[in-house]
């Protein structure tokens, strides 16, 4: 039976149906694909470094494993390094209390002598909210809690994918080539070789572009006397990896602590300032320099993925909604019957630009290659 041949109510019956399935089939097997997800950009981050091992005489094993391990390490550097800054916001919390206490008093003033409110009376509304949003309190930290125990748990895989996925890749091209025709292995694996250059490109851009951010935020916090201006930098700039959202919860966060810790709301004026001022650095000058147009997505698409991913993988499909919208859409740029899918989801103004820019890559990626015969992207000939 040819579907295409089918009324339109029917065909669109099949897709609702087929999308409904992905979608069931994503959440509940979201224990192993994040982990898989994120170790596949994982491995295409640490390619080159094996790649380059193995040229200098070292095993293929050995040179996978020391890339493993040399990542290991910098995010574990990383971690430690951030749970410092943690354990050190947690002992100061006491004398952040008290500050927060008579903040708290104040307002209560305020709202007594501006709404004629009572004491009593913001009490006993704040008890009863409190009371009304604890059940359900309880068991969304509950559920974030386990979510995240499970999740902890399925990271200490992200390694052994890693190690399997660089070990097999050579295997991967083989099957590309057993499952597709002669004439389109070629193409098929030049495709794969753009997304794996995508997802490496924007992964360390992002990299790079936390680390940027992170200096540049600490140090604006560390200038106007914030407390933990460190921790709050970091924080912003991990936090701006989520589109929109995290940049506002990554700026909301020092500008509460400067109205918490300090008399003048000069403070978290110039807090929100310095926020405003990395954002607009980081929106014009750094990220096109370092992520470049790896993720040509535009806003709408940018936005519409954002909100799918996060009602199914949560903060994890937040995170990486971006760099799998743009691997799909760098297979729909180059199959002709996706093409108007992948101009819908990108920044072209039109099909002649999108097209000019494919032939451009197509001839680098050629280029490239022709030095590199083992590249991700290129084709063992026997």
């Amino acid at each position: 039976m040819n579907i295409k041949e089918q009324p339109l109510y029917f065909q669109v019956t099949v897709k609702l149906l087929l999308a409904g399935l992905i979608i069931a089939f994503l959440v509940l097997a979201q224990n192993i694909l994040i982990p898989l997800t994120i170790s596949v950009f994982f491995t295409f981050l640490l390619m080159p470094v094996s790649k380059k091992l193995e040229d200098w005489r070292f095993p293929k094993s050995l040179a996978i494993l020391i890339s493993i391990i040399g990542a290991f390490l910098i995010v574990a550097v990383m971690f430690y390094f951030f749970i410092d800054q943690v354990l050190s916001f947690v002992n100061d919390w006491p004398t952040i209390e008290k500050t927060l206490d008579t903040k708290w008093e104040s307002l209560q003033a305020f709202v007594t002598d501006t709404f004629h409110i009572s004491r009593i009376e913001q009490k006993a509304w704040l008890t009863t909210k409190i009371k009304e949003n604890a059940s359900t309190g309880g068991v969304l930290i509950l559920g974030f809690f386990s979510a995240t125990t499970s999740f902890l748990a399925s990271l200490a895989l992200i390694p052994i994918y890693v190690f399997f996925l660089t070990l097999y890749l050579d295997k991967f091209k083989e099957f590309i080539k057993l499952v597709t025709k002669d004439d389109k292995n070629e193409h098929v694996l030049m495709i794969a070789g753009k997304v794996s250059k995508v997802s490496q490109k924007y992964v360390m851009g992002i990299f790079l572009d936390v680390l940027i951010l992170s200096v540049l935020n600490s140090t604006g916090f560390l200038i106007i006397g914030l407390p933990h201006a460190v921790l709050f930098g970091v924080l912003a700039s991990v936090l701006n990896i989520i589109p929109y959202i995290g940049v506002l919860i990554g700026s909301l966060l020092p500008i509460l602590m400067a109205l918490i810790t300090k008399d003048s709301m000069s403070y978290a004026v110039a807090a929100g300032a310095i926020c405003v001022v990395v954002q607009f650095l980081d929106n014009n000058f750094i990220t096109p320099y370092v992520v470049g147009g790896s993720v040509s997505v535009n806003p709408l698409t940018a936005t519409i993925m954002l909100i799918v991913s996060s009602m199914i993988w949560g903060v994890s499909g937040m995170v990486l909604c971006l760099p799998l919208t743009g691997m799909a859409k760098v297979v729909c740029d180059h199959i002709d019957s996706l093409k108007p899918y992948g101009y819908l989801l990108g920044e072209e103004v039109s099909l002649n630009q999108k097209v000019e820019k494919q032939d451009k890559f197509i001839k680098k990626l050629l280029h490239y290659n022709g030095k590199n015969p083992g590249g991700p992207g290129s084709v063992n000939k026997h």
